[in-house]
């Protein structure tokens, strides 16, 4: 790729599998490939173009530099069983599957910070998308609900307590609580004990409301209406029906998952302005990451 130009993925798929060599007949590309750019690591455009980062370890194949591709490659592709091998600050290899470790063992000795350094990074970088997501759509919601004239009030810039994210003044639903999700995670969502509370207080007022973004919004440099795949809407009475009744055998702590019925969805009315820009979903997790700790900061 630093040689030669590809103007799309089946051309530098069909390039890499015609290399004389034999890792070239041995890899399956395709899937590398589409991992790489879903990633960000490759950036199509007019030609496949490698990111910063990637051309950064294209030059050299010695040790240190098979090191930090695998430092990359785990940061992007961490393997699910990643969380569970780390406890307390250390490797517990009898819960890595026997052939990926096979796999892993060319990085010994550095196998351990490698890993280490994975799980960290995972854990942080999970917290910032799905902080980046929630933000993304109540921005969304906001300025869907600002083009409708419901003079919306974003009460979660406010405080944490409300239940719910955004207030509006006028329509049947006027309490919206904003999830954001991707395809992978669509039609479920965390709910905390306040907002089940406010929903149950506010009943017909309170409505839950989810902003589906495509893949891609995960990697792009700014938010527009073309990043969002789809708006539902969840009814409170829908919603109050699904938790079973607290009783000595179930109550409410801090927060539950809820994944509803695909049929308790609706499609919403709200429409995404076409002049909507938001900053990365990186940026947007750090914002609201500020957010929080102004919230903990200003309680007394």
């Amino acid at each position: 790729m630093r040689h030669t130009s590809q103007p799309d993925l089946a051309a530098w798929v069909h390039a890499a599998s015609s290399r004389s060599s034999f890792l070239a007949a041995a890899i399956d590309h395709q899937p590398a490939a589409e991992l790489l750019i879903d990633a960000g690591l490759v950036l199509p455009g007019a030609s496949m173009l490698p990111s910063p980062r990637l051309r950064a370890l294209s030059r050299q194949a010695d040790r240190p530099t098979l090191l930090a591709i695998a430092d990359l490659l785990l940061e992007i592709a961490p393997p699910p069983w990643l969380p569970v091998a780390i406890v307390n600050d250390r490797v517990r290899y009898e819960f890595i599957p026997s052939a990926d470790l096979a796999s892993l063992d060319w990085l010994r000795p550095d196998l351990d910070q490698i890993l280490l350094r994975a799980a960290g990074q995972a854990m942080r970088h999970s917290d910032l998308v799905a902080l980046g997501l929630g933000r993304a759509a109540e921005l969304t919601v906001f300025a869907a609900l600002d083009q409708l004239r419901a003079t919306p009030v974003h009460v979660a810039e406010i405080s944490d307590r409300f239940g719910y994210d955004i207030e509006t003044v006028r329509g049947e639903a006027r309490r919206w609580e904003v999830k954001g999700c991707t395809r992978r995670t669509a039609e479920s969502f965390h709910l905390s004990r306040n907002e089940f509370d406010q929903c149950r207080r506010y009943s017909d007022e309170w409505r839950l409301v989810q902003v589906e973004f495509a893949s891609g919004a995960l990697t792009a440099e700014s938010l527009t209406r073309s990043h969002v795949s789809a708006i539902r809407e969840l009814t409170s009475g829908k919603l109050l029906a699904i938790p079973p009744p607290e009783t000595a055998h179930f109550y409410w702590e801090t927060s539950a998952r809820i994944a509803p019925a695909s049929r308790a969805w609706l499609p919403s009315t709200l429409t995404v302005p076409h002049e909507l820009r938001l900053p990365s979903i990186d940026k947007l997790g750090k914002q609201a990451l500020e957010l929080r700790a102004a919230h903990l900061k200003g309680r007394p």
